[in-house]
């Protein structure tokens, strides 16, 4: 048991009749969250589950996946939450790569689960954990049911534990087609949740609001800065976040102290002015991070919200969550994007050129991150870690990720962001990569090539594009493509553009000329021409 979660389970010593975690009406005190944690982790190690073991987490954000998360980092193990609206395909990529692994299912009676069993040898899937029920057919696994957790003892495990260790491996969109796990240590994810408790004065007299999905890096934070200090841990159902006046509504009903969100949301509050009838007084600080925030909707939330405190961070899961904070003092100007600000303390960020050459003062490069939050790497996949982790500065022996981020530094120390160097884009807080959807969509039948752009959207959020031909005598629409490929990636990665482009154009070089599909979906863009998914 780590330093964080002996931080939990001092809560419960300090103050067990405290509400911790609060899902619709299913509410669990300090000392409820901290016996059943208990009590799986040492049901979990009964059963054969070793320190280093990995879980694959699959079940919907509620109390009882808090419960289970807990539970697996208290019996020494690494929890790899996996995104339940994701389809098997996908879902069979993530298992089969952190295997041999544990999984851990909140509801046995899931069609999803049983794909996943059946796409998998035991010695992939090595364990399985029921805490909620039992299940009949488990191909000589070892399994912890309800009955098995229910026997265990309530009381602590070991506490020792080594910090170093991973604790989480979340997994996000990868270049080569396939998800990419990223590991982070205790740590790492320990210094930047004290670091931001501190700075931000949270306490337990907090509500804060768990908005975003368990296999966000963000809602590290959410569980472990709300669960550290004493405050409740308020879990967004999935109905209350489908439109901003529910969210709003959701909000203003559990009087929440304390948001982390991500930018398109705020955006789309602000368009809909749900705050007009809506006002949030209870809350006291909304904190962002993940993607550009247009400054328009800055200014409306901060009009609307004089007493709340409005901060961005910027990082990337492999730095753990966050490693640079702007928090709005004045009005931000309309005509100049937000500042990502400057270093948290214990980090470093560095503006370099492609030799990893530090940049002067305004001048544009590479940013790349060291310090504290930097993770092992990619699990199972030397050959990426060795790309993106690097020595910086070259013969310290210190470690930095390479974010291929675009970024500067003024005079003040201040740093800002200017894209991305590659093939990256980030859509609704997702990491996306376009050539992971590309080679889902050149994998469908009938289809002979397919292309994935993205251009600028009204919103300042790019707008994933597709560029297809077909295979001679097949006949498929848009409407279909998108149906086939919503098979193979998750909803939030799928085009919102198609346009069929036979023969594909093609640069001097013959390769394809992707500027001059982005100029095509640019101009739909614009006149509002083409054939749009996005409903």
């Amino acid at each position: 048991m780590s330093r964080l979660e002996r931080s939990v389970s001092s809560q419960a010593a300090e103050t067990p009749g405290s509400v911790a975690v609060v899902c619709a009406d299913e509410r669990l005190t300090y000392l409820e969250l901290d016996e059943r944690s208990n009590r799986l982790a040492r049901a979990l190690r009964a059963h054969g589950f070793r320190p280093g073991d990995r879980a694959a987490l699959l079940a919907p954000k509620n109390a009882r996946a808090i419960v289970s998360v807990l539970g697996v980092l208290k019996a020494g193990g690494v929890c790899v939450p996996m995104d339940t609206g994701s389809p098997a395909e996908r879902l069979l990529a993530i298992v089969r790569r952190t295997g041999p692994c544990w999984l851990l299912a909140g509801d046995v009676r899931t069609e999803l689960l049983s794909e996943l069993l059946g796409g998998v040898t035991s010695d992939v899937v090595t364990g399985l954990c029921l805490p909620e029920g039992t299940y009949e057919d488990a191909a000589h696994r070892p399994v912890v049911d309800a009955a098995a957790v229910a026997s265990a003892s309530p009381a602590p495990l070991d506490p020792g534990a080594d910090d170093s260790a991973i604790a989480y491996i979340l997994f996000t969109s990868g270049s080569s087609g396939e998800p990419k796990g990223v590991s982070l240590t205790h740590r790492s994810i320990g210094h930047f949740v004290r670091w931001a408790n501190t700075h931000f004065g949270m306490s337990a007299d907090d509500r804060v609001a768990c908005h975003l999905q368990l296999h966000f890096d963000f809602t590290l934070w959410d569980v472990y800065g709300a669960l550290t200090c004493g405050a409740q841990l308020h879990l967004v159902p999935q109905a209350a976040g489908l439109l901003p006046s529910t969210l709003a509504d959701f909000l203003r009903t559990s009087r929440v102290t304390h948001w982390n969100t991500v930018p398109s949301v705020l955006s789309a509050m602000a368009r809909y002015d749900v705050l007009t009838t809506r006002p949030l007084p209870d809350l006291r600080r909304i904190v962002w991070g993940g993607e550009v925030f247009p400054p328009r909707d800055a200014l409306h939330w901060q009009q609307s919200l004089p007493d709340t405190q409005l901060t961005g961070v910027y990082g990337t899961t492999e730095t753990a969550i966050a490693s640079t904070y702007h928090t709005l003092d004045a009005a931000p100007c309309q005509k100049t994007p937000l500042p990502i600000g400057t270093i948290i303390p214990g980090e470093s960020v560095t503006i370099v050129d492609k030799d990893l050459t530090p940049l002067p003062q305004g001048a544009v490069g590479e940013i790349v991150i060291g310090g504290t939050g930097v993770g092992p790497g990619y699990w199972n996949d030397p050959e990426r870690t060795a790309s993106a982790f690097v020595e910086f500065p070259p013969g310290s022996g210190h470690r930095a990720y390479r974010t291929g981020d675009l970024g500067s530094q003024d005079a003040h120390g201040v740093f800002h962001f200017h894209g991305r160097a590659d093939r990256q884009v980030k859509v609704n807080g997702y990491r996306i990569e376009l050539d992971e959807v590309m080679t889902a969509l050149n994998s469908l039948p009938g289809v002979a090539a397919g292309v994935i752009v993205a251009v600028p959207g009204d919103t300042g959020q790019p707008r994933i594009c597709a560029a297809y031909c077909l295979t001679p005598g097949t006949d498929l629409s848009p409407v279909e493509l998108q149906a086939a490929l919503a098979h193979k990636v998750p909803s939030y990665m799928l085009p919102v553009s198609w346009a069929q482009a036979d023969p594909m154009p093609v640069s001097p070089n013959g390769k394809i000329d992707v500027r001059a599909l982005q100029g095509r979906f640019a101009a739909q863009e614009e006149t509002g021409e083409g054939d749009r998914r996005d409903g």
